[in-house]
């Protein structure tokens, strides 16, 4: 399957910055390997929206970011088992603060 006109979840539009109340992602898997693009490492899922399940690619890894906690947490649920295909996941995410001092996107999951 192409997916090459499937949109892509854009970080950016969840904007938490509260762990105790992040912004919360409802996603069911739809294949359990994940593939690269020349901007990240991906998997893709079916996203809960407004207008019911639609067809996203949820970036796990950005290729220019250090930041590979959603890719290792998303690797380690395969390996345990815990992710299978149409598996339904609430990803819990919001933007909090690295060591440094710098923002940094973090996540949860919900399996």
């Amino acid at each position: 399957m192409s997916t090459d006109t499937i949109p892509f979840v854009k970080w950016g539009d969840y904007k938490s910055s509260d762990s105790n109340n992040p912004d919360t992602l409802k996603i069911k898997v739809c294949d359990l390997d994940t593939f690269e693009t020349e901007y990240s490492e991906n998997i893709q899922v079916l996203l809960e929206t407004t207008n019911g399940l639609e067809s996203r690619i949820l970036p796990l890894k950005s290729h220019t970011s250090l930041n590979a906690s959603l890719l290792k947490m998303w690797n380690k649920s395969i390996q345990e088992k815990k992710i299978k295909k149409d598996s339904t996941i609430k990803l819990n995410t919001w933007l909090g603060e690295s060591k440094n001092g710098y923002p940094i996107r973090r996540f949860s999951m919900n399996l």
